[in-house]
């Protein structure tokens, strides 16, 4: 469990630049500044000896207490000069900029990233990243350097400026170093796992909570919103297990290290006062020893705690820096543009990450450019996955998908986009105005064009019955309209994008007939002069479709038209005539 390696300073600082990105400079600017400002302290309290001994000396001279006060007084006015300079970084612009740097980073990764990378995480984890691991890695570097470089420039400077003044004293100030540094070792053995499992455990509660807030409506309705919610449940207790494991982890060692201190400073008088008495010792020397051991003591005391707060840090940038690591889509040179919009699989196999079944077999298909085509087939057969790969929600295995001749590893995500228009069957409505949801369709359009693109999709109807008509905000995900609504808006959203390639998933499957005629009068005009492609489960709405493929366990088994296809009497004949059967089924039939 605590196996962990233990990261070396060096690695802790390669870290930090690393989070720092094209700030490094500042932070170095910042950690040499903090190291000038501890030089000068040292020496400051090294200074304390020569001025207390002369104090307590039977031949006081005030010229010599003068002098050494008064370089104690401006050694100390250095260091604080030093210590301001360096603390700016905290304190400053820069700190937050680095961290709105690294979430501006994060953000662009996400954008690029191969969805299915991204599905891999869950909202809740993706959302611990972008906010509490960013703070963790960096609010805290400007505190952490200051506490580190005081505890180890500080008692170094005093030990070797003791050394001159005198080797007696700078050895009793050494004895306290043999025993801190194999309890810092034991501590972080101690204290690393719990970290690095506390920052996983935070993130697995984050992602239970807001997965059990989004399904709390489906939990009412089964009647699980108390002890039987398992997951989020078994996070909080998780969490609870982790947190008590490091309090005392990090406890032990840090009474120890007290405790420690306290011997020392014990011991430094009791040997002081002996000296004393054989006249090896002065007052002076030994009551500056022990003010030089009063001021060590708290950094020393800090240094465990400064030692976790770099695990923290490490911890959460290891997730920062596992999401920076996912591979983006490579895109072929040279980059290229397609001139039609006709769209070719050549031998595709596709399997999705995790999975040995393939989720497409040597698929080859041709739709052609401005034409209606139709995907069906039974749940799980491949149709969402050949309309995924389009989008390049991943790239396949073997084969190559074009649009217009062009292969589309050779066009960057964002232009590939450009040329299609989705209307998912799920509609996702952001919580901004009607306008603004409609507007993402082409953000620069001005409000006449969302105006006729709502008109376009039926929408301007309902819209304007609204209390505040195309200003009002559809709350979370669209919450506050009907599916009917919320489709209309998505297709207005398509219009006004006005790409070349049109996917359709089921758009109308899960709306009452009269939201489904509003949508497919919208749908109709939206799909005027496109290569369309339709998922679709009710085969009677395709029967007009240029081309229907069928799709079996990832392969296609049949295309043609409906015709075709019925006079073949294969699968699409097999379902077709299923279908027809269930529209004769009624709840009376059924019963005795």
């Amino acid at each position: 469990m605590n196996n962990e390696k233990i990261s070396s300073f060096k690695e802790s600082y390669k870290t930090t630049l690393n989070i720092a990105g094209k700030n490094a400079k500042l932070v170095n600017r910042s950690f040499l500044y903090f190291i000038f400002a501890y030089i000068f302290q040292g020496l400051a309290f090294a200074l304390f000896f020569p001025l207390l001994s002369n104090i307590f000396t039977t031949e006081f001279n005030i010229q010599k207490t003068l002098f050494w006060f008064g370089a104690i007084c401006i050694l100390s006015l250095i260091s604080f000069f030093f210590r301001w300079l360096a603390s700016g970084f905290q304190y400053s612009k820069d700190i937050v900029q680095i961290t709105h740097d690294l979430r501006v980073k994060l953000g662009e990764k996400i954008k690029t990233m191969p969805l299915q990378s991204l599905y891999k995480y869950r909202t809740g984890e993706l959302n611990s990243i972008l906010a509490q691991n960013v703070d963790e890695s960096i609010l805290h570097m400007g505190i952490v350097s200051g506490m580190f470089f005081e505890v180890l420039v500080v008692p170094l400077v005093i030990i070797i400026a003791t050394f001159f003044i005198d080797p007696s004293m700078a050895i009793a100030l050494l004895i306290a170093l043999p025993f801190a540094v194999p309890i810092y070792y034991w501590s972080r053995k101690k204290t690393r796992w719990d970290k690095t499992e506390g920052i996983k455990a935070h993130s697995e509660l984050e992602a239970n909570t807001v997965e059990y807030i989004q399904g709390l409506p489906i939990l009412r309705a089964v009647n699980q919103v108390g002890e039987n919610a398992k997951n989020l449940q078994k996070s909080i207790i998780n969490l609870r297990e982790v947190q008590k494991k490091s309090v005392f982890a990090s406890t032990i060692p840090m009474i120890i290290m007290n405790t420690l201190i306290e011997f020392i400073f014990l011991f430094v008088l009791v040997l002081g006062t002996l000296l004393i008495t054989k006249a090896d010792f002065n007052i002076g020397a030994l009551i500056a020893l022990l003010i030089i051991l009063g001021r060590l003591s708290e950094p020393l005391a800090n240094f465990l705690a400064v030692a976790g707060v770099l695990d923290i840090m490490e911890a959460s940038f290891k997730q920062i820096q596992k999401l920076l690591d996912i591979k983006e889509f490579f895109i072929k040179e040279p980059k290229q543009k397609p001139e039609k919009f006709d769209i070719e699989f050549e031998n595709v196999d596709f399997a999705y990450e995790g999975n040995k079944k393939s989720a497409l077999k040597g698929v080859n298909l041709q739709i052609q450019d401005k034409s209606l085509t139709a995907i069906v087939g039974p749940s799980g057969s491949g149709k969402t996955t050949i309309t995924k790969l389009i989008m390049r929600y991943d790239d396949p295995q073997n084969g190559m998908v074009k649009i217009g001749g062009v292969d589309i590893r050779s066009m960057k995500q964002t232009t590939l986009m450009h040329y299609i228009s989705v209307v998912f069957q799920d509609v996702y409505l952001f919580d901004d105005t009607i306008l603004n949801n409609i507007r993402m369709g082409r953000p620069k359009a001005s409000d006449e064009e969302v105006l006729a693109a709502s008109k376009a999709a039926f929408c301007h109807e309902f819209v304007s019955r609204l209390p505040y008509g195309y200003e009002t905000k559809v709350g979370e995900i669209g919450g506050s309209l009907s599916g009917g609504e919320r489709q209309r808006i998505s297709i207005a959203r398509a219009i006004l994008k006005d790409a070349p390639i049109v996917i359709l998933d089921e758009p109308t499957s899960a709306l009452d007939t009269q939201s489904e005629v509003a949508v497919q009068n919208a749908l109709d005009e939206l799909i005027k002069d496109k290569t369309v492609i339709v998922i679709a489960h009710r085969l009677s709405t395709v029967a007009h479709a240029d081309n229907i493929i069928v799709v079996e366990n990832g392969a296609i088994k049949e295309h043609g038209s409906h015709q075709e296809l019925i006079n073949k009497k294969d699968k699409y004949y097999s379902m077709f005539q299923a279908q027809q059967r269930v529209k004769k089924w009624d709840v009376k039939s059924s019963t005795v």
